[in-house]
């Protein structure tokens, strides 16, 4: 660790980057058992950008990848509901979260994920918020609250998701 100009210059790889910045930053992350749903949902995925999943008489979930953070370690993953009104999509809600997967071959070693949640939008309500801001890859900017927050909102909608069959009967459509 060295000091610049008194600020505090973390040397770390950019693999350790992600978990060098929770631990400076004490972010939450999603619970073992959210984790576990999480996993399996972009399991799902296999290698799609997206993945709609329909299960009557909910809205559809949707789960893309949006993008990557900490120079393609780290991926963003948007988890959605969605519904149309006058011709829009609404976010109902929406949430984005950073997921490192160190998991490799084995798909079921979930201790080898970190999921940090760290974006939360209910466009009916007129609600955006970012809990974490980025520059150059790498977290900027962090709200300890907030992130608590979008942590447990996201444990309690996982569960909901499970709870509705998201997993087991859905029909679903890769896109």
């Amino acid at each position: 660790m060295k000091t610049n100009g008194g600020e505090t210059v973390l040397s770390i790889d950019q693999v350790g980057c992600a978990t060098a910045q929770r631990a400076r930053f004490n972010m939450e992350t999603l619970n073992k058992f959210s984790t576990k749903i999480f996993c399996e949902l972009v399991d799902k995925m296999q290698g799609k950008q997206h993945l709609k999943i329909f299960n009557e008489p909910f809205m559809p979930l949707t789960i893309e990848r949006a993008g990557t953070v900490y120079w393609g370690h780290g991926e963003i993953i948007s988890l959605c509901h969605y519904y149309k009104q006058n011709g829009d999509l609404m976010q109902d809600p929406e949430m984005c979260f950073i997921m490192i997967d160190k998991r490799e071959s084995d798909k079921k070693d979930f201790e080898k994920v970190m999921l940090i949640p760290y974006l939360y939008q209910q466009a009916n309500m007129g609600i955006y918020e970012e809990s974490l801001t980025f520059k150059n890859e790498i977290v900027k900017e962090y709200d300890v609250y907030l992130q608590q927050q979008h942590a447990d909102f996201a444990n309690q909608w996982l569960q909901s998701i499970v709870q509705q069959g998201f997993l087991k009967s859905g029909d679903i459509q890769k896109l």
